[in-house]
């Protein structure tokens, strides 16, 4: 009885610290998404203003088109680490149904509790999710 029990706690903690792995890798994931936003909002007004210095002057400054080329760059560098951040938050989450999948074994209610908990945090990520334009 007292082993069933330690048991059951032991899983049940195991599983809790995967589902907290997620949660913080979710959380940098949408801190990343979010800096990707503002980036992408400034290039695109560099861009603007470089086709209308273009239209006007017939040629950009140097300077800006330097900037508007170390913002893409930023850019590029920060889609390819949230792609990084979208392939560990996966592979937490795989973690985390399997430690959910033992602790069913022992404690099946506690399991869909934090079971439900990891396929709600799934689904805001998921709406969180913004298609994203490229310039």
């Amino acid at each position: 009885m007292k082993n069933d029990k330690s048991k059951k706690d032991s899983l049940e903690n195991n599983a809790k610290a995967e589902l907290l792995k997620t949660q913080q890798i979710a959380q940098s994931d949408m801190v990343k998404e979010h800096l990707l936003t503002i980036k992408n909002s400034k290039l695109r007004k560099d861009i603007n203003i470089r086709d209308l210095l273009e239209k006007k002057l017939k040629s950009a400054q140097p300077k800006l088109l330097e900037r508007i080329e170390e913002q893409q760059s930023l850019l590029d560098d920060l889609v390819m680490d949230i792609e990084s951040t979208n392939t560990e938050l996966h592979g937490a989450n795989d973690k985390a149904r399997i430690a959910i999948a033992k602790l069913r074994k022992i404690a099946p209610k506690r399991a869909n509790e934090l079971e439900n908990s990891l396929s709600l945090k799934d689904r805001t990520r998921k709406s969180r999710i913004i298609t994203k334009k490229r310039l």
